[in-house]
């Protein structure tokens, strides 16, 4: 079985260097915990920002689902304030008939 694992830069020189630790005199050796231990805190620095990647798009959603809702809401407001108005202007209207019911059949001509 054969596995292909990315490694930074970091890693793949401490890697390097515990697998030949005499093949360049300006390099020291690199024990067996120090590249672990920077391997793995390079894995979990990846996992981390790929679970805030997660996270703020999480946060996107949220915060667009409840953009939506509160323009959704106004919508409605602006239409129950604009149906009321309209409710209002038609009693008045019905009103107006009921109290003068001859003065605007007298301006129209029938013919």
């Amino acid at each position: 079985m054969q596995y292909l694992i990315n490694l930074s830069e970091e890693s793949d020189h401490f890697l390097r260097q515990l697998c030949d630790p005499g093949g360049s005199p300006h390099s020291e050796a690199v024990s067996v915990e120090d590249f672990l231990s920077a391997f793995v805190e390079e894995q979990l620095d990846d996992l981390f920002v790929r679970r805030e990647r997660r996270e703020t798009e999480k946060d996107k959603k949220l915060d667009d689902a409840v953009r939506s809702a509160k323009e959704r809401a106004k919508a409605w407001s602006e239409a129950v304030i604009a149906t009321h108005a309209a409710l209002e202007a038609m009693r008045k209207l019905v009103a107006d008939e009921a109290t003068n019911p001859k003065a605007d059949r007298g301006s129209r001509s029938d013919g």
